[in-house]
């Protein structure tokens, strides 16, 4: 049985977080566009591989690699501004 709960849990996705109207004050960013910027993150990204979580890059990172994902991943500039804005917002600095 100790089995079956451990092999569970390595299976679980493990989803980018929402933002919370702290996170939104702290980048000066409007909540509603880091939730935007999630909403397309899961919706795009996600179709074709894991969603990336924000803490996996230290925030400098992200626009770099936003940028090569962009055209694969079939988002326009205010798509990518979005998910930028928000990996960047809830990455670690």
């Amino acid at each position: 049985m100790k089995w079956c709960v451990i092999l569970l849990a390595a299976c679980t996705p493990v989803l980018p977080p929402p933002a919370t109207e702290q996170d939104a004050l702290r980048v000066h960013i409007a909540l509603v566009q880091l939730d935007a910027g999630r909403n397309l993150l899961l919706k795009r990204c996600g179709s074709c591989h894991d969603v990336p979580v924000p803490g996996q890059r230290a925030a400098k990172d992200w626009p770099r690699q936003v940028a090569l994902m962009q055209v694969r991943a079939g988002i326009d500039a205010s798509q990518r501004a979005l998910i930028e804005q928000y990996l960047v917002a809830m990455a670690p600095k």
